[in-house]
């Protein structure tokens, strides 16, 4: 775990900022978290979807990222390409809103998250938990053993906003 002094806390919340308000123009910056130092900005060339609540879960899972987790998250360009929705931690990760899906949705979701070192699964409805358990098994069990590297890491996040870890690659299975 990692604990922050609270003698360190006034130069990481000074370093936070900075690196915040460094963002030039192409960059719009949109949420700042004073508590946790968390902050969201967002690429002009990222499109928000503003079908099927897509866009709309993307925002609200970058503000829970910044205020509930503390991560500096950049909303990524997307120039014509299949790229990944934003970077933190020096990763990059994608954003899958599933209240919508059923279960074959998921699969393929999962599929094209493999585009980014890890994928976000956000739901507000606690039924689709259990779903993407399910997709996640059988989406890995697809693959032939040693093979899984080539999917993502799978996180959820449900409407309390902290970021869970269900499936690791590295390892075979679930994570509980």
């Amino acid at each position: 775990m990692n604990t922050v002094n609270i003698i360190d806390q006034p130069k990481l919340r000074k370093a936070a900022t900075e690196k915040y308000n460094s963002y030039g123009s192409e960059w719009e910056k949109a949420y700042f978290d004073p508590y946790s130092d968390g902050y969201n900005v967002y690429h002009k060339d990222h499109k928000f979807s503003p079908t099927g609540g897509g866009g709309k879960a993307e925002k609200v899972v970058g503000k829970m990222l910044a205020k509930y987790n503390g991560k500096q998250v950049e909303f990524l360009p997307e120039r014509g390409k299949k790229s990944a929705d934003t970077k933190f931690d020096n990763q990059t990760w994608d954003i899958k809103y599933i209240d919508n899906a059923n279960e074959e949705t998921i699969r393929a979701a999962i599929r094209d998250a493999r585009k980014a070192d890890n994928a976000i699964f956000y739901f507000t409805d606690e039924n689709k938990y259990a779903l993407l358990n399910n997709a996640v098994e059988r989406e890995a069990g697809r693959f032939l053993k040693g093979q899984t590297s080539k999917l993502p890491d799978i996180y959820y996040m449900n409407k309390s906003g902290l970021l869970k870890l269900l499936w690791k690659k590295q390892k075979k299975g679930l994570n509980k």
